[in-house]
C-alpha cells in the first residue's frame, strides 16, 4: 500500500508539473504573439543570474515571466517569480492547509468576518437549497424574494459563491423576476447588494466597478505585511477583470501609481482608454486606509500565509472587501511593473521553502 501511495503521489506531482508548464506556455505564447507587446530579450548574464537565483527551487526554469517583466518595465529583477514556480511550489508551501478553502467561500464571509466588511447578503443557494443570510432554510424562495427584497435594494448582484474567477457568471439585476430566473441556473450562489462606488474611484473609470487587488503575507510570527496592490478597471464596458477585457495598474508601496496599466495581452496603457485618466505620478486615494483595512481582514484568515483580497471603496469612502483569494492567485500585477510579487520577503520565503524540503 505504501508503494502504491508513493507511485500515486509521483503521478500527481508529474501531472501538476506538466499542467502548470503547459498552461503558462500557452499564456506566454499569446502574449509574445500580441501586436501590443514589444519584447526586450534577456542578456546572457541576466539569464545566468536568474538561473543561479532560482535553481535551488527547481532546475527547470522558464525565462518567459522575467523577460515579460523586463519588456514592460525596462528593468531586470532576478527576484521576479517564474509563474510556474509560484503555482507549483510557493503558493502550495505558504498555503498548505487545503481545508482553509472555506474562507474563500463567498457565503461564509459575513458569518466569519462580521457584517459591514463584505457586501450585504440577501440569501444563499448551497447545493440547490436556499438559505437566509443567517443560514436558515428557505422553503419557498419566490415568496421569500417577494417579501424580503425591496425595490430600493436594486441593483443586486448574483454570483457563484465558490469556484469562480474572472467575473464569470456574475449578474447585475434590476428586478425580482430577473432574480427568480437567474437563480435557477446555478446550484451554488450568493445574492447580495451591489456596492455603490466612491467618486474617488469613479475618476479612473465611472462605467465599471473598479476594485483593488491587495496581496498580503503573514510571516511565521503571524505578523501581516503588505506585499503589493493594483487598481483593476473595466474598459470598453467590460468588468474590471483582465480576463474579461479590463486593465490593471500596479500601486507602489508608497501609494503612487505605476506609470502604465496592462491588459491580458500585456499591452501598455499610459492612460485609461475611456476616461483618459493618466496614471503616472498619481497618488492612489485613501491608500493607508486600504492597507489597514486589508491587514485587519488578513489577520482573521487562518491557515494561509499568502492572502489576496479584492477591495472596493464604497460611496461613503469606506473600504469594503468583495472577495478573498487563497489559491490560484495571480502574481502578474506587481511583476508587470518590475517588482517581485513577494517583494522584500522573496529571499526569506525561498529559504524557508528549501529548508522545509530537508
Amino acid at each position: 500500500m505504501k508503494a502504491k501511495k508513493i507511485v500515486k503521489n509521483k503521478i500527481v506531482r508529474s501531472w501538476r508539473f506538466l499542467s502548470a508548464y503547459s498552461a503558462f506556455h500557452r499564456l506566454h505564447k499569446s502574449i509574445y504573439n500580441s501586436p501590443g507587446f514589444q519584447k526586450v530579450s534577456l542578456t546572457k548574464d541576466e539569464k545566468t543570474e536568474y538561473r543561479n537565483y532560482w535553481k535551488a527551487v527547481s532546475p527547470v526554469i522558464n525565462f518567459k515571466t522575467v523577460e515579460i517583466s523586463k519588456s514592460l518595465s525596462g528593468s531586470f529583477n532576478k527576484r521576479i517569480i517564474p509563474e510556474e514556480f509560484y503555482s507549483l511550489y510557493l503558493e502550495r508551501f505558504l498555503n498548505n492547509e487545503r481545508n482553509v478553502g472555506f474562507l474563500a467561500h463567498k457565503s461564509v464571509y459575513n458569518k466569519w468576518f462580521g457584517r459591514g466588511i463584505f457586501p450585504k447578503d440577501f440569501f444563499h443557494k448551497l447545493d440547490g437549497s436556499y438559505y437566509t443570510y443567517e443560514f436558515k432554510a428557505i422553503d419557498d424562495i419566490e415568496a421569500f424574494i417577494d417579501k424580503e427584497i425591496d425595490d430600493t435594494d436594486f441593483p443586486i448582484v448574483i454570483k457563484p459563491n465558490k469556484d469562480s474567477y474572472g467575473g464569470k457568471d456574475v449578474y447585475f439585476v434590476d428586478s425580482k423576476e430577473d432574480i427568480k430566473e437567474i437563480i435557477k441556473q446555478h446550484p451554488n450562489l450568493v445574492v447580495q447588494e451591489k456596492i455603490e462606488q466612491s467618486e474617488l474611484i469613479n475618476a479612473f473609470n465611472k462605467d465599471s466597478i473598479n476594485t483593488v487587488r491587495v496581496s498580503l503575507y503573514k510571516d511565521k510570527d503571524n505578523v501581516v505585511h503588505m506585499l503589493n496592490s493594483g487598481i483593476r478597471m473595466g474598459k470598453d464596458g467590460s468588468l474590471d477583470n483582465v480576463s474579461d477585457g479590463g486593465i490593471v495598474c500596479s500601486i507602489k508601496l508608497n501609494g503612487i501609481l505605476n506609470k502604465y496599466a496592462t491588459d491580458i495581452d500585456e499591452t501598455k496603457y499610459l492612460s485609461h482608454p475611456n476616461s483618459g485618466f493618466v496614471f503616472e505620478g498619481k497618488k492612489f486615494p485613501l491608500y493607508q486606509d486600504l492597507v489597514e483595512a486589508s491587514k485587519n481582514i488578513a489577520r482573521s484568515v487562518i491557515g494561509a500565509r499568502i492572502i489576496s483580497l479584492d477591495m472596493a471603496l464604497d460611496s461613503t469612502d469606506k473600504w469594503r472587501c468583495i472577495e478573498i483569494n487563497l489559491f490560484g492567485q495571480t502574481i502578474r500585477i506587481p511583476q508587470n511593473a518590475g517588482e517581485s510579487f513577494l517583494g522584500e520577503y522573496t529571499d526569506e520565503i525561498i529559504s524557508d521553502l528549501i529548508k522545509s524540503r530537508r
